[in-house]
């Protein structure tokens, strides 16, 4: 017979009689009361408790067992205690008791028959033998067959109700207060909603999952539980959750097992080595017994269980190799691998588990801050309390015991490393950076070192594991840490106590426990009490701040070109109007708001770091909130918890499905345990941040559904749903398919490229590029060097891959729209260009504008994690993380770039990319052209394919050449003409300001065009200018020093407000959005207008520094811009303090979430919304009787109801007569006939 403890809690008698009693305390759960000699005697008690605030319901945080003079422990998070030490699973105790993991369970099990269960969650269950029938006593009854009698007390009494019961069931303990609960009225809209057969009424529900089981298990009481249960925790899905298992586990316990979970019911997430079964075994195989499932009880068990070639090592499935080392003492004993532990009540031994079931012991000391004691089952040497060294803005340093210090050097620094062997060793690194100007300088990454392992936690909350990628919750993947979200914070816990919390942006915190007094070093000081001497070097000399800092330099982390700090002082740099200013501003410290810190935090030190950061930043706002926030985070660590933020004072927005709380739980529910913030043992911890909406948990750091939670790989590593990857050594690529499951399939490098891990992620990395350029009028050279003169005025494709693309490389097409010149109406340029990858169609739009899925954005934007769109000077650039870039100047002149993995896997105006130029000009059916506008017209979009052509098959090279089209637009005559006396020849003069060039790259194409552009165009100086400009800028890539051309040109660059023209600047200036973007710039300088001391980007205007915008998901908006988020749930505006404030919203019953005018938002339903109007037209309502109509406003090359149709008018462009083309040379009279133009 069994009996159950489960829920809030609801106790099921072995007669199977309910009570429900919410007491928080321990109560004899069964006991032996009629004790014979005939029977052993064992004694079950469970002790409950509240979790979070609601404390009208309580539930099972532990049981404890009595047997053979053994008292066990069995607690959260599936822990076991035996006689108070802390054991790895299995435990055997004298072939009489076995304790071991039993799927989700823990499961006590003796030689006479005693079963005890624990989920170490909420579900406890004891089974017992018929020889104890009528014997026992306790919440569980007598076990007589009458469940009339199950509310007897232990002085024979009858209690009046289950409060009175349970009550007289108490087990005393020390210290403890205790509430009974109180019987409530639930609220008729959530009772309702509780019954409902989406609810609880599962469990009733005749044609439901549980049907096969209502025969043997009534479930009435059952279903009463979970309503009420949903009731008193506001309709909690985990409630919900707590109900159908306890009655799933009665049906299992009755022989009728069911698998009842989903991925959007309750999901099982299973850690790595294992799968989730419904229906296993109740005794799995482990380390220690690998045939124990064969002398098992038949009845199956839910949980995670280990695959094939792995067994269970305590809770973890590890393959057998990994298996851990075996002592037998009184009872069996068995250490994981790596783990360490004492050996002796002083502590003075200190041995660890390594391979091959060797143990290594070495003699240990507590440190002077320590004593040897027992702490939560584990003997160890412990000390109480804690210190924490903090690095915030610029960067700013509290030192372990208290000094503040500022240090501005951009190499990587020591920040802590243990120098004690009796203590476990870690070191943290720190590696700054220059943010928007020298000498503003903010941490960019931390490293720690621990267990043999490096964890990098970089800036937006990107964390490596030796090099490698991973998403948060990284558990059992390094033993003894564990890396998590809490609040705004990715946080590092060690099972040594030492704790490490980065905010992705400026704000660090290392906690140390006091075992580590006197035995750390580095720029967080030596942690002795004594903040005089933390400036010490090792040998104990005490030196200036720029001295200590340097000294710690890591030379082997440090960037090539970092640079020391080499201040004269730590003066402020501020200019005398506006210091006053900024002081007051920081002054906000010391107002009533925060008063009731001040005695435990001085706000002296803070107000002082907020001037510095601010005056660097001329008064910057974001700086001040950032600092504010550091001062409120200091006094929560004190346990004083500061409301300070609001909708006008530095507004903390929260992304969709989560909401702000001054206080976030320490153990957030994640996909890879929905139930963690119920068993969270951190109360006393919390953070400020953005907490997940009820019925949403974290998946790498964003609120999702149950539904779309991703999967955990064997190692395991955690993946986000639809997610894919490369595995090492780039021998799979898998994906996160629904309901967690991962998919993969054979991958291999080919040989034009090597397997690399790069961003944190393996990948078949290409050894080389090609190239097509569009310019001018346009001109193309393509992949293949050939150049040719196409004119067509409509959208053409560029380039996309081809049908049969194998599936190891990424789809994508790129189209260029084309317009006909205002001069010259039969000669077209590049106006627009639209790139279709990963789901997401982006268009470069004339003037450098971005849609993004017709959306108007600002660069930098990542709509994917392979996508990167950002602005470099004057251009606008796209790149993929498989090999494809595209840059366009917004006027005329485009590249892409692209891996030679896509070697003949392309199609359009830019070629096949094969390496043979003169097949180029194939249609879309394969078939050779050698017409320049037969061939552009064949990719005009939509793209008309009459037969699916086949790579495989071999096409005979053609044998004449194409006809280019140089002469559209520009007769033969005339363009010789033209070349005789142009401008143009300035490009390929020998002595001419581009010479130093022309080695690197040949001018011949450049000068081709700037020709051909002159005559089609006119002979001014806006049409030279952009030719030269574009020849310069392509010697700049290539690390050409072009300085000086422009003053011996008429090519002065006119250089908007706040900036100045410079001719070798970065190429990747900073910005409002990427501050940090001249320090990670790769490229070589190019020219461009530089933006003056003291002003920044902002999109594409020079602001100073306190005019700066907001960066919100990954998209830059403005001052003052109101925007909808993509899924229209919410409507923010950037306000002053350069941060976002956000309110809910939700469309009305008319209204649909779209996009009308470039921008998302909730529009009324209708004719024009979505808009039919193709081309760029615009749709304006109209009535035709009664009934509502719309009307396109076409441009004026489109035409018909939805522009969808060509306008043919009379300016269309001949195809050229000519046979040939000319090849000019620059500078002579042409008269030689050449057949094509190649440009190797």
């Amino acid at each position: 017979a069994s009996c159950s403890a489960s829920g809030d809690p609801h106790y099921n008698t072995f007669d199977h009689r309910i009570h429900n009693f919410m007491g928080n305390c321990s109560y004899t759960l069964s006991k032996v009361c009629n004790i014979s000699q005939n029977i052993p005697y064992f004694d079950v008690s469970t002790t409950n408790e509240h979790r979070g605030a609601n404390t009208r319901v309580s539930y099972v945080k532990s049981v404890q067992v009595e047997v053979y003079g053994y008292q066990i422990s069995m607690l959260k998070s599936k822990k076991v205690n035996v006689n108070g030490s802390r054991m790895n699973l299995p435990i055997f105790i004298e072939k009489k008791i076995s304790i071991q993991n039993s799927g989700g369970y823990i499961l006590l099990e003796t030689d006479f028959g005693l079963w005890v269960r624990y989920d170490g969650n909420h579900y406890a269950e004891v089974s017992v033998p018929s020889d104890y029938s009528g014997l026992l006593c306790g919440l569980c009854g007598n076990y007589n067959g009458d469940p009339n009698d199950d509310n007897i007390k232990p002085n024979g009494d009858t209690a009046s109700n289950s409060n009175e019961l349970g009550q007289s069931w108490l087990v005393p303990e020390n210290n403890t207060t205790c509430s009974v609960g109180t019987e409530e009225q639930c609220d008729a809209v959530l009772e309702s909603e509780a019954k409902k057969n989406t609810a609880c009424g599962m469990i009733t529900d005749p044609t439901g999952i549980f049907k096969d089981c209502h025969n043997k298990v009534p479930p009435e009481n059952f279903f009463s539980s979970c309503v009420y249960d949903m009731c008193f925790t506001d309709g909690q899905a985990t409630s919900l959750c707590y109900g159908l298992q306890a009655y799933a586990e009665s049906c299992t316990n009755a022989g009728i097992c069911i698998e009842w979970r989903n991925a959007t019911l309750c999901p099982m997430s299973c850690p790595g080595g294992s799968i989730y079964k419904g229906c296993g075994t109740r005794c799995p195989s482990t380390c220690v017994t690998s045939s124990a499932a064969n002398t098992c009880s038949s009845l199956p068990v839910e949980g995670c269980f280990c695959k094939d070639g792995y067994v269970l090592s305590g809770d973890t499935c590890v393959q057998e190799s990994n298996c851990g080392c075996f002592i037998i003492l009184h009872f069996f004993f068995s250490p994981q691998l790596g783990e360490s532990w004492f050996t002796s009540n002083s502590c003075t031994e200190r041995c660890t588990c390594n391979a091959n079931n060797t143990i290594a012991c070495s003699s240990w000391e507590c440190g002077v801050r320590e004593e040897c004691s027992v702490k939560d089952g584990v003997l160890g040497c412990y000390s109480n309390g804690q210190v924490t060294c903090q690095v915030a803005g610029d960067p700013h340093y509290f030192t372990f015991d208290g000094l503040m210090y500022t240090f501005v050097g951009t190499c990587t620094y020591t920040l802590v490393k243990a120098v004690d062997d009796n203590v476990n060793p870690i070191t943290i690194l720190g590696k700054n950076e220059d943010r928007g100007l020298r000498g503003a300088t903010y941490l960019k990454e931390v490293y720690i070192d621990v267990y043999g392992v490096r964890i990098t936690l970089r800036k937006s909350k990107e964390i490596l594991l030796n090099k490698e990628r991973v998403y948060t919750p990284v558990e059992n993947r390094v033993r003894g840490v564990s890396i998590g979200n809490i609040g705004n914070y990715i946080v590092v816990e060690t099972d040594f106590g030492v704790v490490v919390k980065f905010d992705g942006d400026d704000h660090l915190e290392i906690t140390l426990p006091q075992s580590y007094f006197s035995k750390v070093q580095g720029m967080c000081g030596n942690f002795n009490e004594k903040y005089e001497d933390d400036l010490s070097l090792p040998n104990g000399t005490i030196v200036s701040v720029i001295q200590f800092g340097n000294s710690w330099k890591v030379e082997e982390d440090s960037d090539a070109g970092c640079v020391s700090d080499s201040r004269e002082d730590d003066v402020p740099p501020c200019s005398p109007e506006d210091k006053p200013v900024i002081e007051s501003q920081c002054n906000v410290l010391k107002s009533d708001k925060f008063k009731a810190c001040h005695d435990l935090v001085n706000p002296e030190d803070f107000i002082k770091i907020c001037t510095y950061d601010m005056c660097q930043y001329e008064g910057m706002k974001s700086a001040l909130c950032d600092i504010v926030q550091f001062y409120v985070d200091t006094c929560r660590n004190q346990g004083i918890t500061i409301t300070w933020r609001n909708s006008t004072f530095c507004p903390l927005p929260c992304p969709t499905h989560s909401h702000y709380t001054s206080c976030a739980s320490a153990c957030p529910s994640t996909c890879n345990d929905i139930f963690a913030s119920s068993l969270c043992e951190k109360t006393e911890s919390c953070t400020e941040g953005c907490e997940c909406d009820d019925n949403y948990v974290l998946s790498n750091d964003k609120c999702v559904p149950l539904s779309n939670c991703g999967c955990r790989d064997d190692d395991n590593n955690y993946y986000s749903a639809g997610e894919t990857w490369i595995t090492p050594h780039c021998t799979e690529r898998c994906q996160c398919q629904q309901n967690g499951v991962i998919r993969c399939q054979s991958y291999g490098c080919d040989s034009k490229e090597t397997c690399i891990i790069k961003s944190g992620k393996y990948k078949c990395n290409p050894t080389g590029f090609g190239k097509c350029r569009i310019i001018g009028d346009p001109h193309y050279v393509t992949f293949d060097g050939l150049v040719h003169h196409f004119q067509g005025k409509y959208t053409y494709i560029l380039t996309q891959t081809t049908p049969d693309l194998p599936d190891t490389l990424t789809q994508f097409s790129i189209e260029g729209v084309n317009y006909p010149l205002r001069r010259n109406r039969r000669i077209t340029y590049l106006k627009e260009i639209v790139v279709n990858v990963y789901n997401h169609e982006v268009r470069f739009r004339e003037g450098k504008q971005i849609l993004l899925d017709g959306v108007r954005v600002r660069a930098p934007v990542r709509p994917h994690d392979g996508i990167r769109i950002y602005q470099r000077l004057t251009r606008i650039n796209l790149e993929t993380d498989f090999g494809l870039y595209l840059s366009f100047d917004g006027n005329q002149n485009a590249d892409i770039k692209l891996a030679n993995t896509y070697n003949d896997r392309v199609e359009g105006l830019c070629g096949d990319f094969d390496g043979r130029p003169r097949n180029d000009f194939r249609n879309p059916d394969g078939v050779w052209l050698n017409n320049v506008n037969a061939f552009g017209d064949s990719w005009k979009v939509p793209v008309k394919r009459t037969s699916r052509f086949r790579r495989d098959t071999i096409v005979e090279e053609p044998t004449e050449d194409p006809d280019t089209g140089l002469y559209q637009g520009c007769s033969e005559n005339k363009l010789t003409q033209e070349n005789s006396t142009s401008k143009c020849q300035i490009l390929t003069a020998l002595d001419g300001p581009f010479a130093n060039c022309h080695s690197v790259v040949p001018p011949d194409f450049y000068s081709t065009s700037c020709v051909f552009d002159m005559c089609v165009e006119g002979d001014d100086a806006d049409t030279l200018c952009r030719s030269l400009k574009e020849y310069v800028l392509a010697c700049q890539e290539q690390g050409v020093n072009m300085e000086g051309w422009r003053q011996q040109t008429p090519c002065e660059m006119a250089c908007p407000p706040n900036s100045k023209y410079n001719a070798c600047m970065t190429a990747c200036p900073a910005s409002c959005s990427d501050m940090t973007s001249p320090s990670e710039c790769e490229l070589p300088c190019v020219e461009g207008c530089e933006c003056l001391p003291g002003y920044i980007l902002s999109d594409s205007d020079c602001v100073p520094y306190r005019e700066c915008g907001c960066t919100y998901l990954d998209k830059y908006y403005e001052i003052g811009e109101v925007f909808t988020t993509d899924d229209c749930s919410q409507q923010c505006l950037c306000t002053e303090s350069s941060t976002v404030t956000c309110s809910n919203i939700v469309c009305g019953s008319d209204e649909i979430c779209n996009v009308s005018n470039y921008t998302r938002g909730c529009y009324r339903s209708g004719p024009c919304m979505p808009s039919p109007c193709q081309n760029d037209g615009i749709c304006s309502e109209t009535t035709i009787g009664t009934s509502n109509s719309y009307y396109c406003e076409c441009t004026e090359l489109y035409t018909g109801q939805s522009c969808n149709i060509e306008r043919i008018d009379d300016t269309s462009i001949p195809e050229s007569t000519q046979s040939n083309t000319v090849a000019i040379a620059v500078g002579v009279t042409v008269a030689v006939v050449v057949v094509v133009i190649l440009i190797s």
